[in-house]
This record gives C-alpha cells, structure tokens and sequence, in this order.
C-alpha cells in the first residue's frame, strides 16, 4: 500500500513541476508589469533594480522547474500532458525575460 503511494507521487512529480513552472512564468509577466511601477517609489531606482532581479529570478526559478520535471520523465517517449505543459511553460518563460530585458532597455534609454 506504501508503496503504490510512493510510486503515484513519483508519477506526479512532473507534473506538479511543471504547474510550478508556469506559475513562475506568469509571474514573470505579472512582476515585469510590477516593477515598472516599483520606478517611482523613492527617490532613486533601488526599488526598480530590485524588482527586476525578483523577476529574474522567479523566471530561473521556473526554468528549474522544468529541469526537475524533464529528469522525472527520463523514460517517457509519448506526448502526454506534463510534456506539452512543460513546453508552453518553456516558450512562455523565453518571452517573459526578452520582455522583462527589453522593458529595462526601453527604461534605461529613456532616462
């Protein structure tokens, strides 16, 4: 019985990191809009700064999540869920840091 439990969450785990995945890469998109706004707290950009590296970070954040679930599929050679999630995840992930990089570009060039 203990053991068909440990084997279903072995089964899961991919997928449960793959949901962590694209919630990071949501994130990624909600935080790039929130530290644009974070630029006019104060008097310098500390805050503008900070709020960029956040977002950096929970977008490698996400890209280790993929990672994690891709070595939980090793054996896997058919097209399921997890796969598909993890590719939109991915691609989702790619366009939030060009997002997030050229919003401090534009930022940057505009000051």
């Amino acid at each position: 019985m203990i053991s068909g439990g440990i084997k279903q969450l072995k089964m899961r785990k991919p997928l449960i990191y793959t949901i962590l995945s694209l919630i990071c890469a949501a994130g990624v998109f909600y935080l790039s809009y929130l530290f644009q706004e974070m630029a006019y707290w104060g008097n310098g950009l500390t805050w503008y700064w900070a709020g960029a590296v956040f977002t950096y970070l929970i977008g490698l954040l996400g890209v280790m999540f993929i990672i994690l679930s891709s070595e939980g599929r090793k054996g896997d050679k058919e097209i399921s869920l997890p796969i598909l999630l993890s590719l939109l995840s991915g691609v989702t992930l790619v366009i939030g840091f060009l997002w997030t990089t050229f919003v401090i570009i534009a930022g940057m060039s505009g000051m």
